[in-house]
């Protein structure tokens, strides 16, 4: 556990190692949410970091011997 010093603005700096772990970097939003011992800090991930995301798990998963379009095809023509 961190321990973390609110400046004079409110504003907390969270740690290097945390930052890198869930990918907040400058301009990244976060959401604060009120629990009931304290504050949840989460990332608000962006549209574009979920797509990309989710491009990665269907290409990891999409068989290599076929593309996309052959596979679009393919079905439109069943």
């Amino acid at each position: 556990m961190t321990k973390l010093k609110v400046g004079p603005k409110g504003q907390v700096t969270l740690i290097k190692k945390i930052r890198e772990k869930f990918g907040i970097e400058p301009g990244s939003l976060i959401e604060e949410i009120e629990v009931e011992d304290g504050i949840l800090i989460k990332p608000i991930e962006s549209s574009f970091k979920k797509w990309k995301r989710l491009k990665e798990k269907v290409s990891k998963k999409w068989p290599s011997e076929i593309s996309s379009v052959q596979a679009i095809q393919e079905d439109r023509t069943k």
